[in-house]
């Protein structure tokens, strides 16, 4: 009996004791747990809202500490100064600035390959009966140009027609290859045909005496040898010619033109092909559609650009080519063939209107021929056109590749005395039955009004006139066809014809500010 009472004291006590320690943590846990209004919810808190009631947002926020809170004029000036400090060259987003295009022209180069000549009697016959092209030198100069290239960087470079001699397939297999090297030198390259160039049966190779015909080139070995410089590019192709468009970038294009005739013959005048015409008015409609500029480019002439050369220089259907060019406010026209420097806008017919919109052209000349000009065509800042000539200087390459050949080192000379020496020693030919003295001295002023020709530089004629080989001329020859021929030069010399500019109808400025201009000349 004394042990159960025992018992149950123990338990009694025990007991007491665990309430005391319960209410002791309850106690303890009250006074640490945090006031209702700093309970945090990682959840918003979301209420229902019924008809009629406004809706509450998320709870209130609990304002931050006022000691470390930044007033508004403060932050303001922080985050001003800290733009303040970041380089221009590290902002994230920049407008990229438009870089405007630049093409060179180089035309009538006349490739011919040294493993068709021996270069002996057979050869130099050629070469002095011909106008001057440098021709025993023409794989140094297109090496030369190469190089210039490769510093100049132009967004193309054009070679518009008479790529060879006269057609030769070694000829141009042979320039293909050195259009692969300045391709490899980040300069891409458009090339279009020219009246030398296809199906040309005067091809030859020169061995001792003997010219030999060679191998031609037909319309189909044209496009498998050039197709990779341009055509394989092209946004567009005529099926009816070797024409296309080239897109320079996204305000400007280039419509290179087919002129040449050479099925089923070649022939020398040009001529762009009814389907063609039809085709370009397709690529003018969509250009004008998206407001891009179109340079228009081919061999042969839009206009009549020389009293000295009437015949197979102008296209047959100028006309009609103008007329379309112009209907969509075509800029500029350039073109080859006359082996002259030559700048010129359109002037209607007598008795047509004058007024409204005509096209220009700029007829680059033969970089086979002194003074070795091609021609750079700019887009500049303002959103225009400018055109401009520049020698290339064969000398300079020559010096840097260490070449021994004088005539390379001093090319420039070389080349006006090779010009003045293949015309003057044709035209003293033909100075029959007068004094050696008088015929030196009239062959040689022909010569040199003609290289002047040639260049596009003016020519004081009063000056000329005055020179006793000119008074030789009226003497002797006053009714000759040569001495039509340099009167001729001299009325079709009276400016420089080496520069030319304008303002584009479309395009983007520096300022990313669009013009809308017209073109004017």
């Amino acid at each position: 009996m004394n042990k159960r009472k025992k018992n149950s004291l123990l338990v009694l006590i025990y007991s007491v004791m665990l309430f005391v320690c319960f209410g002791i943590v309850t106690i303890i846990g009250r006074l640490s747990a945090p006031s209702p209004d700093k309970v945090q919810t990682s959840e918003p808190v979301t209420m229902e809202v019924t008809e009629g009631e406004t809706k509450e947002s998320e709870t209130e926020p609990s304002l931050p500490d006022l000691e470390s809170q930044t007033t508004q004029e403060e932050m303001k000036e922080s985050m001003a100064e800290s733009k303040a400090e970041i380089p221009a060259d590290q902002t994230t987003e920049t407008e990229e600035v438009y870089k405007p295009p630049s093409i060179v022209i180089a035309t009538d180069v006349h490739y011919y390959s040294p493993d068709l000549t021996d270069y002996g009697q057979a050869f130099w016959t050629m070469a002095k009966g011909d106008d001057g092209k440098v021709v025993q030198y023409i794989p140094e100069l297109m090496d030369s140009f190469t190089r210039d290239m490769e510093e100049l960087k132009p967004s193309a470079v054009v070679l518009s027609g008479d790529l060879t001699l006269n057609g030769e397939k070694r000829g141009h297999e042979a320039l293909a290859k050195k259009l692969e090297v300045l391709e490899e030198k980040g300069v891409k390259v458009l090339v279009i045909p020219g009246n030398h160039d296809i199906n040309n049966y005067n091809s030859a190779s020169y061995m001792g005496k003997e010219r030999e015909p060679s191998d031609i080139v037909t319309p189909e070995d044209f496009y498998r040898i050039y197709r990779s410089f341009g055509y394989d590019q092209a946004i567009s192709q005529d099926e009816a010619s070797f024409s296309y468009v080239y897109e320079l970038d996204e305000y400007n294009w280039l419509l290179m033109l087919d002129s040449a005739q050479y099925e089923p013959e070649n022939k020398v005048g040009g001529r762009i092909r009814e389907k063609t015409l039809a085709w370009m008015k397709t690529q003018l409609l969509e250009a004008k559609k998206r407001s891009v500029n179109v340079i228009t480019i081919a061999h042969h002439n839009l206009l009549k650009e020389s009293i000295r050369y009437p015949v197979d220089c102008t296209l047959e259907n100028s006309e009609e080519v103008i007329q379309l060019l112009e209907s969509y406010r075509v800029p500029l026209y350039i073109s080859g063939h006359l082996h002259l420097q030559r700048t010129k806008t359109h002037k209607p017919r007598p008795g047509a209107p004058i007024e409204g919109y005509h096209i220009s052209e700029v007829v680059a000349d033969s970089l086979a021929i002194s003074p070795f000009q091609y021609g750079v065509l700019k887009w500049t800042d303002n959103n225009g056109l400018f055109y401009t000539s520049k020698e290339l200087d064969v000398g300079k390459w020559a010096k840097d590749q260490q070449v021994t050949d004088d005539n390379l080192l001093k090319f420039r000379e070389y080349g006006a005395d090779f010009l003045m020496e293949v015309v003057s020693s044709q035209v003293y030919e033909k100075l029959k039955n007068l004094p050696e003295e008088q015929r030196n001295k009239m062959a040689g002023l022909y010569s040199d009004i003609n290289r002047a020709y040639c260049a596009g530089i003016p020519v004081d004629a009063a000056w000329v006139k005055s020179e006793e080989a000119y008074r030789l001329w009226e003497r002797n020859l006053p009714d000759s066809r040569l001495f039509a021929e340099m009167n001729e030069m001299i009325r079709d010399t009276g400016h420089d014809y080496n520069t030319w500019e304008c303002v584009l109808e479309y395009g983007r400025r520096n300022d990313g500010i669009g013009n809308d201009s017209s073109p004017q000349s």
